[in-house]
């Protein structure tokens, strides 16, 4: 759909947190665009948006920058800072369920969705479109079923996580898990931030030396 319909614009705005994910172009700010945008309640209603070539959907617009709803993404760097360079959203109250895994998982190096989604909620994700052209009008089945898959699973993941992290109790400083998930979140805003305006001098842009000794 060009747009959030009005019908289920309502659901979203009243929810404590929604889902979102993107397709992308690519994984350059500046040059690639969002090509779709993927969003799921605590309903498993699902709702993929395509929007325009730099035009931001007004009833997406408005979702995504209420503060009263907590906008939960995987990776929300990547998403957050292209719904901003791409659309001109200024995205606000979200969360990262990656930043969430290295935080309370810290006996895996697995962070991926797909991980997550396996070992918390037993389904495996079929990425067979992850790296599929996503720059185009008519998407296929195999790449709809993929981007809904993509957000029908992450609020799940969300609640499982954050009751990992209340289980977890105090760390060595005395600070909790969900203490530091916390100011973690917090900080994610100000790295977006630094990525956009060319601080990212690692991992294609999307990693900072800024703080390195």
């Amino acid at each position: 759909m060009p747009d959030i319909p009005e019908h289920l614009l309502e659901g979203f705005l009243s929810s404590k947190e929604v889902a979102v994910d993107t397709e992308l172009q690519g994984l350059r700010l500046f040059r690639d665009e969002v090509c779709l945008v993927q969003l799921c309640d605590r309903n498993k209603t699902v709702c993929l948006v395509q929007p325009e070539r730099k035009k931001a959907p007004p009833n997406l617009k408005r979702l995504m920058e209420q503060r009263t709803t907590i906008k939960v993404f995987h990776f929300a760097l990547t998403d957050v800072a292209f719904l901003r360079v791409s659309l001109g959203i200024q995205v606000q109250s979200f969360r990262c369920t990656k930043v969430m895994s290295k935080l309370i998982r810290t006996y895996s190096d697995a962070h991926s969705l797909r991980a997550l989604v396996m070992e918390l909620m037993g389904v495996e994700l079929d990425k067979e479109a992850q790296t599929s052209n996503w720059f185009t009008k008519s998407p296929t089945q195999m790449q709809l079923r993929y981007a809904a898959n993509d957000v029908l699973y992450l609020l799940p993941v969300y609640d499982t996580l954050m009751e990992m992290m209340e289980r977890r109790g105090a760390l060595p400083s005395g600070s909790t898990a969900l203490e530091l998930h916390e100011a973690s979140q917090a900080f994610l805003p100000t790295l977006v931030e630094l990525m956009i305006n060319g601080y990212g001098d690692r991992d294609f842009g999307w990693e900072t030396s800024l703080f390195s000794h």
